[in-house]
């Protein structure tokens, strides 16, 4: 049904009925437009349209914006291909998220007159994410990055422990050896700080992004829109051991000058990594004989633990805490189940007197040989970029899950000594071998 309105034009406003102009959102409700009647006059129709001379101007003025967006496309897929076939386009791409990056991209904005709008885009294109902002000293560094493991160290070393919760709960330990003067036990309790067990714990692990084609790629954020406010992500249960050292004893070792320039020089082959950035989330604001021993210590006490508990390698994790600005001197080893339920305790016993001072000692004995030594033990620089020196896969290295650095930071002559580099727990196993040597010449003369 139609409703004659008497208009000789669309424009004269007063020859509208009353009704009309006092209620005209009737007509813009129901998509109503007018049309010119056989008799000249206008209606009102159901289709969304103009007057025919109103379409037709509409129609004209189409033609023009397509023809000037047609222009417009033109120069724009001009000022593409001379980004793409630009000199320094492969070098831009290579250096994303750097600080030549943003030297290129000034480079080829000058010489092509793209705007960023369109560089953004086209570096989407060929990374499959939006291009990283050029680095600059505004950045925050990786060390001033969200830290968690201030929190979780003060958790689980405080003076007074937490009250046990169904998601965390834990409880002092030990090795069981105050007041031993027997050997290697008196050594071994005065190198160890102690240690907590943790019945419960509870990780959340998120996905923030992977990287493509190679380890310094971009980083293609989980969102690709960049639109989401959450991340996907998976939430286990289990248990765990935290170990500490001595502080103390700790201290005095790392200041000692040959383990300062022995680490020196891993930290030099870290400075020419590409990988630097990422692992300074680990070890903090400079890479410390602190923490390399700590890694180190970690990766022999898992491969420890397999063969004493039973756990496969990698089924357990690593947490170093190895930060000497945050006060920090101790590791965690601990597993975790999607079930609800986590783990059952397995690990935990393990961490209990007098077990785990047993553990301890077999450890360190494991380390002080490789199948691959002497070239092992002596090697100046092997493993990735070089971050590894006494460390392989006959000896320390970990399945890549277990690890928070991917098998990097590692060095077994920190830990049981060489010729170049004394140890923090050479006593230890020297006491260990003098016992051993001293029990069995005790069962020979028994013998004879």
């Amino acid at each position: 049904m139609c409703v004659n309105i008497m208009l000789e034009s669309v424009d004269d406003v007063n020859a509208v009925p009353l009704q009309s102009r006092l209620h005209p959102e009737r007509r813009l409700a129901e998509n109503r437009v007018p049309e010119r009647s056989s008799g000249g006059h206008y209606e009102w129709s159901n289709d969304i349209g103009l007057p025919t001379e109103h379409a037709c101007g509409g129609i004209a003025v189409g033609h023009r914006a397509a023809e000037e967006s047609g222009h417009q496309r033109g120069a724009e897929k001009g000022l593409e291909e001379a980004v793409l076939g630009h000199d320094h386009w492969e070098d831009l791409l290579n250096a994303l998220g750097k600080r030549r990056e943003a030297n290129y991209r000034d480079m080829i904005k000058e010489e092509t007159d793209a705007p960023d709008s369109l560089l953004d885009r086209l570096v989407a294109e060929a990374t499959g994410a939006a291009a990283t902002p050029p680095a600059d000293a505004s950045r925050p560094a990786p060390q001033d990055q969200l830290d968690l493991s201030r929190d979780e160290w003060n958790a689980l070393t405080a003076g007074r422990l937490p009250e046990p919760t169904r998601e965390f709960a834990v409880r002092r330990g030990g090795l069981g050896l105050d007041g031993e003067q027997a050997e290697p036990w008196a050594a071994l309790g005065a190198h160890i700080g102690g240690v907590v067990l943790a019945d419960r714990l509870r990780e959340v692990r998120a996905l923030t992004g992977f990287r493509r084609y190679s380890p310094n790629g971009t980083l293609v954020p989980a969102d690709t829109s960049r639109r989401r406010r959450w991340l996907p992500a998976v939430e286990v249960f289990g248990e765990g051991i935290l170990l500490t050292l001595d502080e103390e004893r700790l201290t005095e070792w790392e200041n000692d000058d040959r383990v300062r320039a022995h680490v020196l020089g891993v930290r030099d082959d870290l400075d020419a990594s590409f990988r630097k950035d990422q692992l300074a989330a680990a070890y903090g604001i400079s890479l410390t004989p602190r923490y390399v021993l700590l890694h180190t210590v970690a990766h022999l006490l898992i491969r420890q633990l397999a063969f004493d508990s039973g756990y496969t390698t990698a089924s357990l994790r690593e947490r170093v805490y190895g930060r000497p600005e945050h006060g920090q001197y101790g590791l965690l080893i601990y597993t975790a189940a999607g079930d609800a339920e986590g783990t059952l305790g397995g690990l935990v016993r393990q961490g209990e007197a007098p077990h785990f001072a047993e553990t301890l000692v077999r450890m360190l004995e494991a380390a002080a040989w490789c199948s691959a030594d002497p070239l092992c033990a002596e090697h100046t620089g092997q493993g990735f970029d070089n971050l590894n020196r006494a460390a392989c896969h006959a000896c320390t290295l970990l399945p890549e899950t277990s690890c928070e650095t991917g098998n990097t930071l590692l060095d077994r002559a920190l830990v049981v000594g060489s010729a170049r580099v004394p140890g923090y727990f050479t006593d230890v196993l020297h006491a260990s071998r003098e016992s051993a040597a001293a029990t069995a010449t005790d069962a020979t003369g028994a013998q004879e």
